[in-house]
Parts: C-alpha cells; sequence; structure tokens
C-alpha cells in the first residue's frame, strides 16, 4: 500500500509542476482555466492496480486533453483510467481541491475587471465604481498597472465624458490611500511611477476641466472638502510633474475665505493644523521654484501667482491667530513662511523691470505689482513678532537684503527699515550691547548679492539715507549705528566700481579696483571675503603672467595663517639646544621673545576655524583608490560648503551630486556611474590630558576644537519603528558615524580616508544630551566664577530655557519613554542606563542652583521679574526631582569662590566624564531625607531672591 501511495503521490508532483509550467508560461496566467476539482480512488481488493504507475501517469494532466479523451458516451476521466469505483465501498477513498493563484495579476474580480478593462469595455462604469470597494492593500500592490488603465481609460474613452468623472473619483481615492499611515511605505512606488513611467502628458486637462465642473456643482458645506481633498491628492503629482500645477490653480481660484476658515476649523488638534501649514509652505515653494510655464507665457504666470498670492495671505492670518504667542509659537512653521514669502516676491516672472513698458503696464493695470503686496505683508509679518525676533538673527538678513533689493522704490523704502529693527534687537537682546551678528551677515550676503548682479547706486543712496535717520533718532544706536551706516554704504561703492570695472577691458584697471575692496575688507576684519579677493587676484595676475605678484599676493594669505601652537612646541626645542648644548644665550633670549609673542597671539589674536567635510565617491566610474571610499577633508578658511561642492563637481563633471547622507545601497556602489556625497563633519576635540578638568582659557581650548584632531561625527535623526503620538521621543533614533583618520589634522594632505560607523538609541541620546546640558551649565558657571566681567543674558537664557515649566529640561520626555515598567521589560539590559539618566537628573539641581545664585549677585532692575520666576520654577522643579532622583552635593572644588583674571575670559574645561562620575559618586546622599533637603538650597545664598 505504501508502494501505491508514494507512486500516486509522484502522479500528483507531475501534475502540479506542469500546471505551473502552463500557468507561468500562458499570457493569462491570472485566468487559469486549469482546475483540479475532485479525484477519487477506489480500489476495493485492487491495491495492484495503484502499485502500477502506468495506470495513472498515462491520465491526462490538461482540460484539454481530458475533453480530447472523453469517449462520446461522455463517460469520465475514471473510466479511461479503468478504475472503476464500487458504490459499496468505503476504502481507499479520498479527494483533492486545488486553488491555483496567480503569481503576476490579481485574485480580486473588481480590480481585475479594471485592469482587463479593454476586452470588458462594457463594464468600465461598473468596475471603476466598484474599485472604490477593493481593499486598499490589493490596489497598492498592483498601483502601476491600477494607474495605467486609469489614465489609459480617460485617453482612450475620451468620447464618454462619464469616464473623466469616475476616473478622477478613482485617483483622488487611490493618491489619499496612499497618504493613510497604513500604507507610506508605498509612496516611493508612486514616486517612481510618476517619475519613470507616467506617459498620459494631456490628462491634467481633462482632471482641470472635471475639477472646475465639480466645484461649480458643489454647495458651500461640500465644496470645501472636494477642494482640498482634491488638493492634498493632486499634490502627490504636482510635486514630481508640472502639468498638474494647472489643477492646482484650479482648485485655489474657486476658494473664498469662507472655504479657508471652515478647511482650518475642521482640524482636530493644533498639530494638525503646523502639519497642514507646513506642507502647503513646502509645496507652495516648490511650485515657486520649478517654473512650469514658459517665461512669455504672461497669463498663466500671472494667474498662478495671483491665486497663490491670496492663498499664502490666508495663511498668515492662521499664523497670527494661532502660532504666535510665547507659549504656540511655532519657530520653523514662521521660517518657511517667510522663505515662501521671500521666493515668491522674487521669481523672475514678478519682476516687471525685466518687461517692456507696454507689457508692463498691462500687468500693473490687470494684477497690480504683486511684490508690494507681499512685501508689506513681510514687513507687518515681521513687526508682528516682538520679541521672537530675535531668533530669526541673523538668518532672515539674507531673505530681507533679497526684498530690499528689488527695484520698486516703495517696496525699498518699507522694507529697509527692518533692518534697523534687526539692529535694534540684537542690541537689546545679546547682552553684549551690540549687533555684530547682524553687521557680519549683512556684509557677506551683501557682498555676494551686489556680485551677483543685484543692488545700484539707488539702492545705496536710500540705504545710507533710512539707516542714518532711523540710527540719529535712538538714544544707544545714534553713535555705533551711524557708524554702520557710513561702513555699509561705502562697501556698497566699493562693490558697485568692481562689478562695473570687471567688464572692462584693462585688467590692470581690474586689479586696482580688486585691491581696494580686498583692503576694506582687512581694515574691517573680515578675513574671510578679504581671502576670497586675494585669490581674485591672485588669478588677475596669473592671467597676466605677473607671477612675482602672484606670489606675493599669496604671501598676503600665508601670513594669517596661524599656527603658534606648533611654533611654541618646535621653539622649546630649539631653547633646549642654545642653552643646554651650544650655550648660545643671546640665541636663547630670541628664541623666549619669540615665544613670548607665541603666547600673546593665542590669547588676543582671532583666528579662523576651519569646516571639516566628509566626501564619499560611490559608483564603479570612480579609479579604485577612490571607489567606494569615504574621505575627511581639511576646508580653507572660511571656505563655504557650496564652493567646496562646487570644486569637487568641477573635478568630476559627470558625477551626479547626491542629495541624502543616508549611506547609499548597493544600487549605487555597483553602478558604473559616478556619485558625489558631501556634508560637514563635526571635529571631536582631543583635549591633552594635562588640560582635562584644569581652567583652561577659552583662547586655547578654540585651537584643540579644529586641530590635532583624527576623529569626526555625523548625526542623522531616523524613526525606528512606529510613531508613537503620545511618545514620539521614544521612537527617534540618532544615527552617529563616527569617522577615524589615519592621521590627524592638520597634515602632509588635506584629506584621508576614513572607517567606523556606530549607531545610539533614544536613551543612550537622552544621557548624551543630559551630559552635554550638565557640562555647559557646570562651565558657564565656572566663566562667571572667574571672570566676574562677563554678560549675565546668556545665563539667563540658558537657565530659562531649562527651568521653564514648558521646557523642564526634558525630563517628561525621558520618564514617558524610558522610566517606566514596560520599558524595563521590554529592555532590561538597559536599566543601568536607566539610573545613570536619573542621576544626571539629580546632578543638574545643583549645578542649577549655582547657577540661579551667580545670576543673582548679578541682578538688575530689569532682571528682577526674570530672576523672581527663574527662582520660583526652580524651587518647583528641584523638589519634584529630590523627591523621585534623589539629592546630589557638588564637591567645593566646583563651587568655591576664585579670583578673578581681569582682561581674559576663561573657560574650566569640566568633563562630562567628571560630572558622571560625580552623579555616581554622590548618588548615595539621595538617601538624605528630602524634607530636610528638598527646600532651595539657594535661599542661604547671598544674592538669592528665594
Amino acid at each position: 500500500m505504501a508502494v501505491a501511495w508514494i507512486g500516486f503521490l509522484t502522479w500528483w508532483a507531475q501534475i502540479w509542476y506542469i500546471l505551473l509550467c502552463n500557468c507561468r508560461s500562458s499570457e493569462m496566467c491570472s485566468v487559469c482555466e486549469i482546475t483540479l476539482l475532485v479525484l477519487v480512488v477506489n480500489q476495493q481488493g485492487d491495491n495492484k492496480k495503484m502499485e502500477d504507475a502506468k495506470c495513472y501517469l498515462t491520465l491526462p494532466y490538461t482540460k484539454v486533453e481530458m475533453e480530447e479523451k472523453e469517449v462520446p458516451s461522455g463517460k469520465s476521466l475514471h473510466h479511461l483510467a479503468n478504475f472503476t469505483p464500487n458504490k459499496d465501498s468505503t476504502k481507499d477513498s479520498f479527494q483533492i481541491a486545488t486553488l491555483i493563484c496567480s503569481t503576476k495579476l490579481t485574485q480580486n474580480v473588481d480590480l481585475l475587471g479594471l485592469l482587463n478593462w479593454r476586452s470588458n469595455s462594457q463594464n468600465i462604469a461598473h468596475n471603476l465604481r466598484k474599485l472604490m470597494e477593493v481593499e486598499g492593500g490589493e490596489i497598492v500592490k498592483f498601483l502601476q498597472d491600477t494607474l495605467d488603465a486609469l489614465f489609459n481609460i480617460m485617453m482612450e474613452m475620451s468620447e464618454n465624458e462619464t469616464y473623466d468623472f469616475l476616473v478622477f473619483d478613482a485617483l483622488v481615492f487611490i493618491i489619499s490611500l496612499i497618504g493613510d499611515i497604513k500604507f507610506q511605505h508605498f509612496n516611493p512606488v508612486l514616486e517612481t511611477y510618476i517619475y519613470k513611467h507616467f506617459s498620459a502628458t494631456l490628462a491634467y486637462v481633462k482632471l482641470t476641466k472635471v475639477l472646475n465642473c465639480y466645484v461649480g456643482n458643489a454647495d458651500d458645506s461640500s465644496k470645501t472638502e472636494l477642494l482640498f481633498a482634491a488638493l492634498k491628492a493632486l499634490k502627490y503629482l504636482f510635486r514630481f510633474i508640472g502639468i498638474f500645477v494647472a489643477c492646482m490653480t484650479a482648485i485655489l481660484r474657486q476658494m473664498d475665505d469662507y472655504h479657508y476658515n471652515h478647511y482650518i476649523n475642521t482640524f482636530k488638534t493644533r498639530q494638525d493644523i503646523i502639519d497642514f501649514l507646513m506642507e502647503t509652505f513646502i509645496m507652495f515653494k516648490d511650485l515657486i521654484g520649478k517654473n512650469v510655464y514658459a517665461s512669455d507665457w504672461m497669463v498663466m504666470n500671472m494667474m498662478q501667482s495671483r491665486v497663490f498670492l491670496r492663498a499664502v495671505n490666508q495663511f498668515t492670518s492662521v499664523l497670527n491667530r494661532f502660532f504666535l504667542d510665547q507659549t504656540n509659537f511655532e519657530l520653523q512653521l514662521w521660517n518657511n513662511y517667510f522663505h515662501l514669502a521671500v521666493a515668491f516676491l522674487t521669481h523672475e516672472s514678478l519682476q516687471l523691470e525685466t518687461f517692456s513698458q507696454a507689457k508692463r503696464s498691462k500687468i500693473i493695470k490687470k494684477y497690480g505689482d504683486m511684490r508690494k503686496e507681499i512685501g508689506f505683508k513681510i514687513r507687518d509679518m515681521w513687526y508682528n513678532l516682538g520679541p521672537h525676533k530675535i531668533k530669526f538673527i541673523p538668518a532672515m538678513v539674507g531673505p530681507i537684503l533679497e526684498v530690499t533689493l528689488v527695484p520698486e522704490p516703495e517696496l525699498r523704502k518699507a522694507t529697509i527699515p527692518i533692518f534697523f529693527d534687526m539692529m535694534q534687537c540684537e542690541y537689546n537682546f545679546s547682552g553684549n550691547r551690540n549687533f555684530h551678528m547682524f553687521e557680519n551677515e549683512l556684509i557677506t550676503r551683501l557682498d555676494q548679492e551686489v556680485e551677483g548682479g543685484r543692488g545700484d547706486e539707488q539702492y545705496k543712496i536710500l540705504l545710507e539715507k533710512l539707516l542714518l535717520e532711523h540710527c540719529r533718532k535712538h538714544k544707544y544706536l545714534s553713535a555705533s549705528g551711524e557708524k554702520f551706516a557710513w561702513l555699509v554704504s561705502s562697501l556698497l561703492e566699493n562693490l558697485l566700481d568692481y562689478r562695473t570695472i570687471m567688464h572692462d577691458e584693462s585688467k590692470e584697471n581690474r586689479m586696482s579696483c580688486t585691491v581696494n575692496v580686498l583692503n576694506f575688507y582687512k581694515e574691517k576684519k573680515r578675513e574671510d571675503i578679504y581671502i576670497r579677493y586675494l585669490y581674485k587676484l591672485r588669478d588677475l595676475h596669473t592671467d597676466c603672467e605677473n607671477f612675482t605678484e602672484a606670489a606675493y599676493t599669496l604671501l598676503l594669505h600665508a601670513e594669517l595663517l596661524q599656527m603658534w601652537e606648533k611654533a611654541i612646541q618646535l621653539s622649546k626645542e630649539l631653547a633646549d639646544m642654545y642653552e643646554n648644548k651650544v650655550f648660545d644665550y643671546e640665541g636663547l633670549s630670541n628664541v623666549l621673545k619669540k615665544r613670548a609673542t607665541f603666547y600673546e597671539n593665542i590669547m588676543k589674536a582671532m583666528r579662523p576655524q576651519p569646516e571639516y567635510f566628509a566626501v564619499g565617491y560611490y559608483g564603479q566610474g570612480f579609479p579604485s583608490f577612490l571607489r567606494n571610499k569615504i574621505f575627511i577633508y581639511r576646508g580653507k578658511e572660511y571656505e563655504r560648503r557650496e564652493d567646496f561642492n562646487l570644486k569637487l563637481l568641477t573635478q568630476f563633471p559627470s558625477a551626479e551630486k547626491m542629495t541624502s547622507t543616508a549611506p547609499p545601497g548597493e544600487e549605487i556602489k555597483s553602478s558604473p556611474k559616478q556619485y558625489v556625497q558631501c556634508f560637514i563633519v563635526k571635529p571631536v576635540m582631543n583635549l591633552p590630558p594635562n588640560y582635562k578638568d584644569k581652567p583652561v582659557p577659552e583662547q586655547i581650548l578654540n585651537y584643540y576644537r579644529a586641530n590635532e584632531v583624527q576623529q569626526f561625527t555625523h548625526s542623522r535623526p531616523f524613526r525606528k519603528g512606529e510613531k508613537d503620538p503620545e511618545n514620539e521621543f521614544a521612537t527617534m533614533w540618532i544615527e552617529r558615524t563616527t569617522y577615524t583618520t589615519a592621521y590627524s589634522f592638520p597634515g602632509i594632505l588635506k584629506w584621508f580616508e576614513v572607517r567606523q560607523i556606530s549607531t545610539i538609541s533614544p536613551l543612550e541620546n537622552a544621557i548624551e544630551t543630559m551630559e552635554l546640558t550638565n557640562e555647559k551649565i557646570s562651565n558657564i558657571v565656572q566663566q562667571h566664577v572667574w571672570d566676574r566681567s562677563l554678560p549675565v543674558h546668556p545665563l539667563s537664557m540658558l537657565l530659562n530655557g531649562i527651568v521653564d515649566p514648558a521646557v523642564m529640561g526634558g525630563y517628561t520626555n525621558y520618564e514617558k519613554a524610558f522610566f517606566t515598567e514596560k520599558y524595563l521589560q521590554e529592555h532590561p539590559e538597559d536599566q543601568d542606563k536607566i539610573e545613570l539618566l536619573k542621576q544626571l537628573i539629580a546632578l543638574q539641581m545643583p549645578l542649577l542652583a549655582e547657577g540661579i545664585r551667580i545670576h543673582g549677585e548679578k541682578l538688575t532692575e530689569q532682571l528682577k521679574p526674570l530672576h523672581d520666576r527663574l527662582t520660583a520654577c526652580f524651587k518647583e522643579l528641584k523638589k519634584k526631582v529630590e523627591k523621585q532622583y534623589g539629592v546630589i552635593t557638588l564637591p567645593p572644588s566646583l563651587t568655591e569662590r576664585k579670583p578673578s583674571r581681569s582682561g581674559s575670559v576663561v573657560l574650566p574645561y569640566i568633563m562630562s566624564s567628571t560630572l558622571r562620575r560625580l552623579s555616581v559618586t554622590s548618588v548615595a546622599s539621595s538617601v538624605v531625607s528630602t524634607s530636610s533637603t528638598s527646600s532651595d538650597s539657594t535661599s542661604s545664598r547671598p544674592g538669592s531672591d528665594g
């Protein structure tokens, strides 16, 4: 009997193999006609027949063969095989039912009907309606085929407008489906389709007509939902193909104030509004930058601009309404708004000066000068910011400069005063009673903009006039502000002359003008720009074969290179030789004098810090010594990443620049092309052992922050696991890549190959964040202990940012994420790390207490309300932390008063490792009764208001 079963199963395996072969080789494998329903075998007293393989291996295995072997009388397959079942038998019988599944197309009847619409044209409308009932998971699996079918129906069945509406509904349904969090990982599939497979380029015309018809027939209550549903769906398409801008414009044209207000009110949470505005601002800015229509399509460009402008103005009221007060202010949201508004204002299609007089008049008559409208709105929104303005300095200096440079007199008069407001804001809030951040950024950006062709004599005159008027009226800025106004005016004069003379045929005149500009920057100690013009002068000399002068120009740069630490080291070796080997005391005297100069330069001279760049060369197109390797490059002083990137791509003109900093996949590494990845990395300071935990001046530390370095880090946040709306912190990981070079920088090359990658968990990230915060508090406290003349404002900002109830040092996030039974059950190995984090939180209390004590000692009448609030908030925070995490007492060495060093800024560099030891060794003090120790310890200290 066993032999019979084995033989039969062999026969069954052959049938299954042939079925699969037939299925895979057929054109319509999803509609397999081969079906094995029931096979009944009866062997009452005739098992021998089953042991004979010939009895069943000759059976037909397809429907066609079975029909061919049917006898005229209709006898079945069982008779052909001479297996005659006995009706009285109940032994040796079984039945097999099989389901043939497709590996290519769907088994869903409704979706299959749509995909095969050409062979079922009479059912197109039915299948389109039924598509909305198909389970989402089935649709996304066959996304490309489904989208192809929809667009083909729209294009090929153009005589029936009913299909257009049904296809539109289906597209909105599908794209909204992919917007659902369950299917968001199919977004790349949609993007790939739009990039590589979409071909129905005229479909947007039909979609626009359908949308207009829908909106025209809808009542106000349903119109809003329809408009924004279509807007949300179509944004996926227009982001990758400009043809859908017409749809977007059509949607926005249909909207009035009611629709905007109604839609905003439908959002359930504040975060929903933030997400909507963020996406919309980014989407609009992306659209504006795409130049969808040709520049001579005036009507289309103006219509799009007018519609977008109205939408942007609607969103400004939402910003003012929900996100302006101190509690709800959203920095990134406002930042995105300003950059969108500036991009709109400076778009080439709105620059009326570039049009003929007739065209300009026609545009102004019909649309007005939209630049003025959005420019005045930018001005108003800036002044609405109030105390938040300081958060946008210096980042918004460049964008506002772009606005003021637009050659429209009224716009310039309205926006140039923003510069004075920035000066005043930084002067009041910086704590240093100056506006250096604003000044440096304006000079840098002005140089770039004028060299790029913007700005004119009228602008110089107006800028000088308005700045002088505002500064002279101000009580404290009259002197420094007036000096700055003349400085900017002088700079503009030099830059405009330089720009004009650069087109002169006389290279000698160009050299003279270049020298004037570089001398200006040298006098103003702007070495970054000074060096840039040095190299422009060098290029002019080499073009004229003035090699001696070119060499002297480079010597000017060489004089700026300041490696006094290395010089001191060499001078010590030389001094030892003079003193102990050759007994040249006169030479020793000179060496010691020079060394004294080096020490003085370290403490007093300003030295530029170079940036470091990680560069990856990926793809088989690179030579083997570069291929799929990463290098660290030491940039030149003040070298910007944009300039460094340009230099890289000039060296490899066929290379493609990668936009992501994530490690590339194998498809990139094995590609025959060239891919270049470049991003800034942060050097890890390698402080000499004798400096650690000692009062080392800041000027000395600055050298080690960018020199004698061999390790570099780059951090990239990413989400691991599903997003938890109640505790997003727990799923946010930091991928920190650590690069170690073979030699330290600076070295014999400006680049070295790197290695090593590591990832830290959210808990480790929390520990590191807390350590760095404690380190920052400790160091700023020690600065004030050593130097009583330091301004108090940076200390105020640091303390307020930690003890403010809205921030609370981030403790609430940590408690929700890590201090729970659930987390410990899932991560028992993290027990020690959780205890360390709790100790670091406890350690922060005495550090904050020292900071508030010093803050009280430096109290002014203006700061008294802030100090009172800090003291009250800290008292509550300290009480909570000491109750939950214990009490830590700092050793006297960190809190004792020290003599002041007049004229020097000293940073005692207390390492995080030292603070960690303090937290571990002092944790035993947590057993002290909180009833006697949790009271505010600052109350007994001098100068405390608590």
